[in-house]
């Protein structure tokens, strides 16, 4: 008699795949944004994505990891990397819309998590300050690096790049957390319609900062 053998039961979904670890943090942002990271436990996340707590801590050590991990997630960290690269072909002015249009838009379309981060922030929560200061640090030192190739082209006085870089981030992150109040009238009632009122905005702010760092031709 030839003895057939059982055959092998459907492959399960790892908890281990990339799958769960996208599970794992849709669900982090989910609760994140409407409980707060420090009110969000890791039982809280297993619940909400329908795993164990031991398929978290497969992927990521703490809540903190997580966070990070949302970061990198939302696409900043690669948006930076590129600003760093930038030569000095186009006109200051240019590539200082450029840049700001570029913000305002990951911004926006990121803008419920940077409320997250923004206000668990102010609330004194360490992990959100971790991520704010990485973020800002990570903006103003690729904006310098870029403002100081238009110092060595000349188009920029000396020492400029620094001041420069810091009132330019400064107000356009203003103007972003105005439009998360809905103030100066950047209520609109779409993403498209909210990021054209702040590029707007900030066009003729930036032109101001300008005349008073570049050099006369």
């Amino acid at each position: 008699m030839v003895i057939e053998k059982a055959p092998k039961p459907a492959a399960k979904r790892t908890r281990r795949g990339p799958y769960t670890r996208q599970q794992i943090l849709d669900a982090s942002l989910r609760l994140f944004s409407e409980r707060g990271f420090a009110r969000t436990t890791v039982r809280d996340i297993a619940r909400q994505a329908g795993i164990t707590d031991a398929a978290i801590y497969y992927h990521f050590d703490s809540k903190r990891e997580l966070l990070e991990a949302l970061v990198e997630e939302r696409g900043f960290l690669t948006s930076l990397e590129n600003l760093a690269q930038v030569e000095p072909h186009l006109p200051i002015s240019e590539m200082l819309l450029w840049m700001a249009a570029g913000a305002v838009n990951i911004m926006d379309e990121n803008r419920d998590f940077l409320r997250l981060i923004i206000m668990e922030g102010l609330g004194g929560d360490d992990a959100a300050l971790e991520q704010y200061s990485r973020l800002l640090d990570l903006w103003e030192n690729a904006l310098i690096t870029v403002l100081r190739r238009y110092e060595e082209k000349g188009a920029l006085h000396k020492g400029a790049a620094e001041d420069l870089a810091r009132h330019v981030i400064y107000t356009i992150l203003m103007a972003f957390q105005d439009s998360l109040l809905g103030r100066h009238g950047f209520s609109a009632p779409s993403p498209e319609q909210r990021q054209t009122a702040l590029r707007v905005f900030l066009g003729p702010s930036l032109q101001r900062m300008l005349a008073l760092s570049t050099v006369a031709v």
